[in-house]
This record gives C-alpha cells, sequence and structure tokens, in this order.
C-alpha cells in the first residue's frame, strides 16, 4: 500500500547516477577509455564513446568490438579500475544534504541508472552516497534502455508507488524522457552532461541550476 509522507508531495524520489548525484563522467570517460586502448590498440575519445553511451557498459564493450567473450573481459578490467579510482567518485556539492532531507521526509529513494548496477554501486560507494538509497536499478537490470521507462516503472512497482506521487531526476534529455514516459514528475539539473537547450527542449517540469535549488525545491 503506498504511503504518502504528510510533509512532502512525493512518495519517491527516484535520481539518475552520473552527473547527477556524482561528479562521475569524466573519469568513467577516461576509464571507457584506458580500457578500450589496451584492448582496440587506440586512444577514444569522448565525442567518439559519447555516440555510444545508453546502454550499459558492457553492451557498449560488445557492440565496439563485436565480441561478447572480449567485452566481458573488458567489463572485468573496467570494474577493477574503477575500484583503483574510486576517490575519483564524488558527490557533488550539496547531494548528500538533500538525500539527508528526503530521508527525514520518509521519502523512498531509488537510483536509475544506464550503467551496469555492479558498477553503479561502486560509483555509488565511493562517492559516500550508497546507504541512502533502497534499490539500485542499472541498464543490465532491463531489456529498454533510456528513454523507456521500464528500469523506473520497475522501481515504482518494488516501492508500491504512483508516478504521479514520484519524482525523477536526472541531467540528461533521456532522463526527462524516461521520467515523462513512466508518468512521474521530472526535473532536469545542469550540473551534469546535460546542455540547457537540450533539457529544456525534453519539458522538464522543474530545472535546477545547482543542488541547493533543489534542496530548497524539497523544502
Amino acid at each position: 500500500m503506498q504511503k504518502q509522507s504528510a510533509q512532502s508531495p512525493y512518495t519517491a524520489v527516484v535520481f539518475d547516477l552520473d552527473g547527477t548525484l556524482a561528479n562521475t563522467i569524466p573519469t568513467v570517460a577516461r576509464l571507457y577509455s584506458q580500457v578500450l586502448h589496451q584492448h582496440t590498440g587506440r586512444q577514444w575519445t569522448l565525442a567518439e564513446l559519447l555516440q555510444y553511451f545508453g546502454p550499459p557498459e558492457d553492451i557498449i564493450f560488445e557492440r565496439i568490438t563485436n565480441d561478447k567473450t572480449l567485452s566481458a573481459t573488458m567489463l572485468a578490467e573496467y570494474y577493477r579500475l574503477s575500484e583503483v579510482h574510486g576517490a575519483e567518485f564524488q558527490a557533488f556539492a550539496g547531494i548528500a544534504e538533500v538525500l539527508t532531507r528526503l530521508r527525514a521526509l520518509d521519502v523512498r529513494l531509488g537510483v536509475f541508472t544506464s550503467g551496469v548496477t555492479a558498477a553503479a554501486l561502486i560509483r555509488l560507494r565511493h562517492a559516500g552516497l550508497l546507504d541512502f538509497f533502497e534499490a539500485v536499478i542499472g541498464g543490465d537490470q532491463v531489456t529498454n534502455y533510456k528513454p523507456h521507462p521500464e528500469g523506473l516503472q520497475r522501481l515504482l512497482r518494488q516501492f508500491e508507488v504512483e508516478p504521479q506521487t514520484t519524482l525523477f531526476i536526472g541531467d540528461s534529455p533521456l532522463d526527462v524522457q524516461a521520467g515523462r514516459a513512466a508518468g512521474a514528475k521530472t526535473a532536469g539539473v545542469l550540473w551534469g552532461a546535460g546542455t540547457r537547450e537540450a533539457l529544456a527542449d525534453a519539458q522538464p517540469a522543474e530545472l535546477f541550476e545547482h543542488p541547493q535549488q533543489l534542496l530548497q525545491f524539497i523544502k
């Protein structure tokens, strides 16, 4: 049975991870490039990598190499490097305060990310955010990737909450599109990878320039 906090209009708030909760994208891109260089023999630019972003890491490696066995080896190396360089995964200033406030309001908290769940857990743990969340859904747990709402819908079923009392927050148009498709209220954030123009075109209900605005909105 759905339980709505008397202090909050939301029963659940679900976040994208990379570029929304934590400043991970530069390190993630560098680790991708390092793994790919090791196995393809050449450097990869961020612009090249961004063309593949959307599916989880194992699918990205497989699409680039067209070799499922090799992609599994690359994913294992990617996990190892993520642990080695974990100190670089830092929560954005103010995010922990936002999550603390939401917990105090008895709001259910989840993460819906495009990445492999195991890699997302590494990043959340190193960023000091993992314990805030009841559930983390990665791209390896869904058949349809963002902007499809499958992962968000799965979280809503798990939490037993309705879309109209859920807020989904992300830094890309894909996040906004997924939230809207699920029937949730959406918010775009401008401290990640998304531009103001691209996010505005996706028509989020809210658009925040820094976490303090998100905190004030929640209060």
